[in-house]
């Protein structure tokens, strides 16, 4: 009879293998050794089947992971909708590696980082937050969204970020690093401040951002976007996803330049890779017989300001022009699909 001790699983266990193995669509076989965790740790999360990542993303992401340190945190920081926390959780996924999430934003207190005290059974015992068991016990640690701290917030992470001992004041005690506790953070800024389209994104003080290396993460190229909606939605034609793709690019140029370093008078429109999702399951969610626009307006006019609305139309129907369509968006998805079948 096997006893408890050799029941129990190792987590900590790790094993070194091809990275083709793992991310087979990234590396060629021998090109570089990667490590794993053996055993799939309880906190692990799934990560989103159809995502696919940046190739060079990736890369520079895995270098930090498998640096004999981290002497800096791996920063994302983008364009909402560009795959940061998706690529992290990407990575971990295929790594076995548990997660540990911190939801940043305005209110947020170096106690809510901690944990909490929870009345269990006329007794309050400390509930460790998500910070507390990934620097105890390992594990990668994401400040999702850290611009969003605010000033009282971001002096409490300082010593944490870099890997030093962390007092919990709630605890009554004073953590070490694990060696196994990676921490990640993302965000729409560097912490720059004064962001016109991320107003609630906050001036981060210099002592965080310099404990930061950031990576910037840009929409996928045209190429990769068609690759996620053929995975997500095989029915769909494939003359559709590229109209729907063109149509996101147009409004991204028009918002960030096509070179995707800004414009002097950008629109106030969002269309990032989640609302072409979106933009394609609302469309087979409302079939061929609805207007095509319902099933936009639905994944994005909530990302559209009321003072853009008219030039937003304006370059969905330039693109279906500019396509020999020539269909309004208000016309059937059916009336689409036959033109663009007709065009083959």
């Amino acid at each position: 009879m096997a006893t408890a001790a050799a029941q129990k699983i190792d987590y900590n266990q790790l094993e070194t293998i091809d990275a083709s193995a793992v991310f087979p669509d990234y590396f060629e076989k021998g090109e570089r050794k990667i490590q794993r965790r053996i055993n799939r740790h309880p906190d692990c999360k799934e990560s989103n089947p159809n995502y696919v990542p940046d190739e060079q993303v990736l890369k520079m992401a895995l270098a930090w992971w498998h640096a004999p340190a981290q002497p800096q945190v791996l920063g994302l920081h983008g364009e909402t909708g560009t795959g940061k926390t998706e690529l992290l959780l990407f990575i971990a996924d295929h790594l076995n590696e548990p997660v540990h999430m911190v939801k940043c934003h305005s209110a947020l207190m170096p106690e809510d980082i901690e944990g909490a005290r929870t009345l269990v059974d006329g007794k309050t015992p400390f509930m460790p937050g998500p910070a507390v068991k990934a620097y105890s016990k390992g594990g990668l640690l994401i400040f999702d969204e850290i611009d969003k701290l605010n000033l009282a917030t971001q002096p409490a992470i300082h010593g944490l970020v870099e890997g030093k001992p962390w007092p919990v004041e709630q605890l009554g005690a004073t953590l070490s690093k694990n060696p196994l506790c990676r921490i990640a953070a993302t965000g729409n800024t560097t912490g720059e401040g004064g962001n016109e389209f991320y107003v609630s994104s906050q001036k981060m003080d210099d002592a965080l951002r310099s404990r930061i290396g950031w990576i910037r993460t840009h929409y996928p190229e045209p190429q990769t976007e068609l690759k996620i909606l053929k995975k997500s939605f095989p029915q769909l034609p494939a003359e559709l996803n590229f109209l729907m793709v063109k149509v996101a690019n147009a409004l991204r140029d028009a918002r960030l330049g096509k070179d995707r370093k800004g414009v002097d008078d950008p629109i106030g429109c969002i269309c990032s890779t989640r609302t072409v999702v979106n933009w394609a399951f609302y469309t087979m969610t409302y079939g061929q017989q609805a207007p095509w626009k319902m099933a936009l307006d639905f994944a994005m006019s909530g990302s559209v300001d009321p003072e853009s609305e008219d030039e937003v139309n304006a370059i969905i129907q330039r693109v279906m022009e500019d396509d020999s369509i020539g269909l309004s968006i208000d016309k059937p998805v059916g009336e689409f699909v036959k033109a663009l079948s007709g065009k083959k």
